[in-house]
């Protein structure tokens, strides 16, 4: 059963998706986090391809994180699907684009050999092969059978150099997909014990719900925001109290709200401070597993949105980052 509760914010269409699972035991996907309206419009399009194609209902959810991750949900080629087909990249437009994605997904998934929407293990197989191409499935078929990241990292290597290439896929498309998925329990990628608190962890929560509106300087929401925008209004949308507009600078000099955190005391929700010149001027939340939430400015990649990004362990990030902050 497929339960959708639409929320009308503006001309858009906002939804959460929920789904019963087969089984209590089961720790399947129930909802989204973090799905931009831009995905979300999509929707009408994606159920009727699913159903024409006669795809289960109860992978919705996974197709809206992937398009979450592989487009943002804008044009031309939402689900990124040029290439499955032996074309350019961005050669289809939307209609064609989720024709042949959904295509493409059912492949991947029959090949993977997926259950039904709660076999976690082949739905993390699948969604590596959509962004390797399903050789990926026999390459781990012969090394185990499951996915790891060890052999999404080795398929990686082997690919880049069978083709000349510097880098071949995303290494981390898995993590990347699911951190716009709930787990039937509640859960998401990153545990309870990993947050400042519970205002942090709802804080977090609102923060990835702001994925793909648009950066503005001085903008607090909940249509857009600047970076310092986006912590202040997430955090009062969690029950903090915080006085004055305090800048990314302010934060920085740990006055009121803001105290300095180690790195290795960091938690979800505390603050990561950036520096693209010779002073802070940038701040993003961070969400656990080396990764932050942020309003990027034009100096950021994929910029002028809300979007998350690798941190930790990414040559361009570590080498601006500047300290940590917690909200008290």
């Amino acid at each position: 059963m497929l339960l959708i509760i639409l929320l009308f914010v503006g001309m858009y269409q906002a939804a959460i998706e929920t789904f019963t699972s087969g089984s209590e035991n089961s720790s399947g996907v129930t909802s989204t986090q973090g799905i931009s309206p831009d995905v979300l419009q999509w929707q009408p399009l994606i159920e009727k391809e699913m159903k024409a194609q006669d795809v289960d209902m109860g992978y919705l959810n996974l197709v809206l994180a992937l398009i979450m991750q592989e487009s943002g949900g804008r044009p031309p080629d939402i689900m990124q699907s040029s290439e499955s087909i032996g074309l350019p990249v961005n050669s289809l437009q939307p209609p064609d684009s989720i024709h042949y994605g959904i295509a493409h997904f059912k492949a991947s998934l029959e090949k993977a050999g997926v259950k039904n929407p709660q076999d976690m293990d082949g739905i993390k197989l699948m969604l590596q092969s959509y962004n390797f191409g399903t050789g990926f499935i026999d390459y781990a078929k012969k090394h185990g059978g499951k996915y790891t990241k060890e052999l999404a990292i080795s398929f990686s290597q082997m690919q880049a150099v069978k083709l000349g290439w510097p880098s071949y896929g995303d290494t981390e498309y898995v993590e990347h997909v699911l951190r716009y998925l709930v787990l039937d329990d509640g859960s998401t990628t990153v545990s309870a014990g990993d947050y400042v608190s519970e205002k942090a962890k709802k804080a977090v929560g609102i923060a990835l719900k702001q994925q793909g509106k648009p950066y503005i300087w001085g903008a607090v929401g909940p249509n857009e925001f600047d970076c310092s925008g986006l912590v202040i209004y997430s955090y009062q949308q969690a029950g903090v109290s915080i006085s004055g507009r305090p800048t990314t600078k302010t934060m920085y000099a740990g006055n009121g709200n803001f105290k300095p955190v180690s790195r290795e005391n960091l938690k979800a929700g505390d603050l990561v401070i950036i520096a693209f010149g010779s002073q802070v001027d940038h701040i993003g939340i961070y969400i656990g597993q080396g990764k932050m939430v942020h309003a990027a400015t034009d100096q950021a990649p994929l910029n002028k949105q809300i979007y998350t990004a690798q941190i930790f362990g990414d040559n361009y990030w570590e080498a601006h980052i500047r300290g940590y902050r917690r909200v008290q």
